[in-house]
């Protein structure tokens, strides 16, 4: 996708003061019409939106709703004739706890979110966008779809199943020839959100989780990451220290894990 001017953009978590809001902003900037869902704090990227006289579409929508997802794809047709770029940011995380604290339901939240919200929107939206010249799909799967971690066992499932999603239908549109619509897997380290203090479950490591996420890049340079490598094709998109946890996992397929637990001790996070 060459440009962003004048394109219809869907922004899934753009609410907040996260890389989703940055994205919303920075795409208004770039001249797309922009239509965003979250589950709450949609007022701040709206203000800011009417700001900038930005061309936008709001509504609050749970994730894990399918019904709800049809339902505002739909409502941003009728607003803006179609769509050219749908964007997959909306996740969350349980928090720091082990698989035996994790409970059914626990499991059945994060995945309805972070992998059926996914699944749901890109099938609602995907005959529309191939339809255009020019579209792009853009799912946020994590660098822990990549380097599987302890304590976050739900999340690194689901971050692992939108990686292979994404992969997957890729290598369907190169071996079908479909060019038009491109395919985008962004993998995220560190980036200082505060993804873990809204997580349902806290413990010991939280505060010290939080603090390293701090240090990493920031949701506004996290989101021109993501925009500069849908225009320049990039496959899968590398954020912070992403990189860096792909060619560890390369390197070390599963002597990684002596790696993280020298880290951990080194930086006096519990071992339960």
């Amino acid at each position: 996708m060459k440009t962003f001017k004048d394109k219809v953009a869907i922004v899934t978590g753009g609410g907040g003061d996260g890389i989703g809001h940055h994205l919303v902003m920075e795409l208004a900037r770039r001249g797309a019409k922009v239509a965003f869902c979250d589950i709450a704090n949609r007022e701040a990227s709206e203000a800011k939106l009417a700001e900038i006289k930005a061309d936008f579409y709001s509504e609050q929508v749970d994730m894990g709703d399918k019904g709800a997802i049809n339902v505002f794809v739909d409502n941003v047709i009728a607003h803006f004739g179609h769509i050219d770029l749908l964007i997959n940011n909306a996740g969350i995380a349980l928090g720091d706890l082990t698989f035996g604290e994790a409970s059914e339901q626990d499991f059945e939240k994060i995945t309805n979110i972070n992998y059926w919200g996914v699944i749901h929107t890109t099938q609602r939206c995907y005959q529309h966008l191939l339809s255009r010249p020019e579209a792009a799909i853009v799912n946020l799967s994590s660098s822990q779809g990549i380097l599987a971690l302890p304590y976050l066992v739900p999340y690194c499932t689901t971050k692992f199943a939108v990686r292979g999603f994404t992969d997957s239908l890729r290598a369907e549109h190169r071996i079908r020839g479909i060019h038009n619509l491109t395919l985008h897997t962004v993998h995220p380290g560190a980036v200082a959100t505060n993804i873990t203090l809204n997580a349902d479950h806290h413990n010991s490591s939280t505060k010290h989780f939080h603090a390293e996420l701090q240090k990493g890049t920031q949701p506004s340079a996290a989101a021109n990451i993501i925009l500069r490598g849908v225009q320049k094709n990039v496959g899968r998109i590398f954020i912070s220290d992403g990189r860096v946890q792909d060619i560890l996992a390369r390197l070390m397929p599963s002597g990684y894990v002596s790696v993280v637990r020298w880290l951990m001790r080194m930086r006096g996070i519990a071992i339960r």
